[in-house]
């Protein structure tokens, strides 16, 4: 197929074409992403922007750098937080609590769902195997449980961070859709809780059958394999939060910084 030097034109400026009301949906919805901006004060901000891009390319700008110049000029990201985070400080404390403590239900649901699977598999995996802790000893269970527990551990902070970093704005317009109702809110509440609860009386029934099915000398062997194998994953995971905590506060002391 012969392309003319027009067609070829045409082409290659469709493929660079400049989308501004597209860039400036993006740049608005990145900056929602902060609990310190209000629908009002996004309105604001989008209208200065709007208003400098349109004075700029009066003035022989293309749409794109006229775009560049008065999101310079309206202000970076980390700046504008720091100056509406002053404004909104309720706001964004009420968002902080908020989302900390649906972490922290999150997180404990997820582990300890992963961990109730994980135990209770190699529970009655050592009993089928028929291991003898008396003639072996307690080094492979041990290593057994402590690889277990981190890959609990480590499937716990995989989904919750694909949760809340790869889905949070969804996830976030789902539980303002449920929690904007009272009828959905009640029905939320009386999901959650007994979902939560759950667990503890799953975990109750299946030490009941471990306990009924294995003998008193696997039992006490399993038993005393975890709690060496949980000292070594308190340690591992105390380390582990902690470190990952001094990480995110410095890269957030970076970002306020530019």
């Amino acid at each position: 197929m012969d392309v003319g030097p027009c067609n070829l034109d045409e082409i290659m400026e469709n493929q660079t074409s400049f989308d501004l009301n597209l860039a400036i949906q993006r740049w608005r919805e990145e900056l929602g992403q902060s609990p310190a901006f209000r629908s009002e004060n996004l309105d604001e901000l989008e209208s200065h922007l709007r208003d400098s891009t349109t004075t700029l390319q009066t003035r022989g700008l293309s749409a794109e750098e006229a775009f560049v110049v008065a999101k310079k000029r309206v202000g970076g990201g980390a700046s504008l937080e720091a100056e509406f985070g002053k404004v909104n400080g309720t706001a964004v404390w009420l968002d902080r609590l908020f989302w900390m403590l649906i972490g922290l239900q999150v997180w404990g649901f997820v582990s300890g769902v992963i961990g109730l699977i994980t135990r209770n598999a190699l529970y009655f995996g050592l009993n089928s195997a028929g291991y003898d802790f008396k003639s072996h000893g307690h080094a492979f269970p041990v290593t057994l449980f402590t690889l277990v527990h981190l890959a609990g551990f480590a499937g716990s902070l995989a989904l919750c961070w694909w949760l809340f970093c790869r889905k949070g704005q969804r996830f976030d317009r789902w539980l303002g859709r449920l929690l904007h109702r009272r009828a959905t809110l009640a029905l939320t509440f009386g999901a959650l809780c007994p979902l939560s609860l759950s667990i503890t009386p799953i975990s109750w029934a299946t030490q009941y059958l471990l306990v009924t099915s294995l003998g008193r000398e696997k039992i006490s062997g399993i038993y005393f394999s975890q709690s060496i194998s949980g000292a070594i994953i308190l340690l591992i995971t105390t380390a582990a939060l902690t470190w990952l905590t001094l990480f995110l506060a410095r890269k957030r002391l970076r970002l306020n910084k530019a």
